[in-house]
């Protein structure tokens, strides 16, 4: 027998069993029992009080003026500058940013050079 028609011989064989075992396998598939798909429509979900979202608001904002020994400004006027912690790793793995500040105002000319 030559190679090329044992090969042949060979892959009509597996074709055939490859295609006897999925014959099986989807026989099964569709035999079997499936379970019952059941959702539970009837649980309704919590509606919030609003009473408690505003007790709680007002605990945040008395922690946050608390924090902030008194004085809360909530404007722009005293932050003009992002300052990089020193140490903090922005770039990758053993490298970071030189410690120093970033004034908005370079930071608005990098945005209006699109």
């Amino acid at each position: 027998m030559k190679l090329t028609e044992l090969r042949k011989v060979i892959r009509e064989e597996v074709k055939a069993a490859i295609q006897e075992e999925l014959k099986d396998i989807l026989l099964e598939a569709v035999r079997s029992p499936k379970p019952a798909i059941t959702e539970n429509t009837s649980v309704a979900p919590p509606t919030p009080d609003p009473a408690a979202q505003k007790a709680f608001r007002e605990q945040m904002m008395t922690q946050m003026v608390a924090a902030g020994n008194g004085n809360m400004d909530l404007t722009t006027k005293n932050v003009n500058s992002f300052q990089v912690p020193p140490g903090t790793n922005t770039s990758g793995e053993g490298s970071s940013l030189p410690a120093g500040n970033v004034g908005l105002d370079q930071i608005m000319g990098l945005m209006k050079s699109k």
